[in-house]
């Protein structure tokens, strides 16, 4: 049982929210955020755990609020089977598997992809190559969403590498992240992470991410197509960044 004082819970309020607006913005970041705010004060372990609630029930209403086209829905489930089981495998490895040099390069990869598209040069998926990419993307996305619940850097990269547009992008991540939520959630009860006491506290952040959902869906609603695809790439590459920091320090 984890025993919090009442600066760690405004704390823990303050950065779920802003995890959420960042979220409702780009539709990707409110994991990354909290672990890396949220890691300098509390246990890796406390913080994993308060981010079960949050993230199943933010991808839900990422993925359902407005309904995403069935052709979408069918190009990505090969790539969301293959991250739901790669999920369960890196939860399962969570205790045993070294995660540092993961870190660190698939940061240097999405440092490098956002940067290569921000200077001008698009890396584009082409439709031919989906059947082993989604796949391939599935696995790494998998095994990082188990290992630290960090899943956005691969799956929005990809998602940007086949040119969705900018609302279809944030419905597809939360469509593809709520498939993996679910088994996330019943992988940390086996492994005993996630029990009642760590669910109460989870759940309370829940209302703090909402209302950062919604202040981020605004913004969101008045930036273009350039400049979403502009500020996606910048959080990328600064996401990116922290991972790799994660891996070396």
């Amino acid at each position: 049982m984890f025993n919090l004082t009442g600066y760690e819970l405004s704390l823990i309020f303050l950065v779920f929210f802003l995890g959420g607006v960042l979220k409702g913005m780009l539709g990707i970041g409110l994991a990354l955020l909290v672990i890396s705010i949220l890691g300098a004060f509390l246990s890796p372990a406390l913080v994993v755990a308060l981010l079960v609630m949050p993230i199943v029930t933010s991808n839900f209403w990422q993925a359902f609020r407005h309904g995403l086209p069935a052709g979408s829905i069918r190009r990505l489930l090969p790539m969301s089977l293959v991250f739901v089981l790669f999920t369960s495998l890196g939860a399962m490895l969570l205790t045993s598997i070294e995660a540092n040099p993961l870190f660190v390069s698939l940061g240097v990869i999405v440092v490098s992809f956002s940067l290569l598209n921000l200077l001008g040069l698009k890396l584009i998926v082409p439709p031919h190559h989906e059947v082993w990419a989604g796949p391939f993307i599935g696995v790494v996305a998998g095994l990082m969403n188990g290992i630290s619940t960090i899943n956005g850097p691969p799956l929005v990269m990809y998602l940007v590498g086949i040119q969705l547009t900018k609302d279809d992008l944030v419905k597809a991540f939360g469509l593809v992240t709520l498939f993996g939520s679910v088994p996330l959630a019943l992988s940390y009860i086996r492994v005993g992470l996630f029990g009642l006491h760590e669910f109460f506290i989870s759940s309370m952040t829940i209302a703090p991410v909402f209302l950062g959902l919604w202040a981020g869906q605004i913004i969101r609603n008045h930036i273009d197509k350039e400049l979403f695809r502009k500020v996606l790439l910048i959080a990328l590459v600064l996401l990116g960044a922290n991972l790799i920091r994660r891996g070396l320090f």
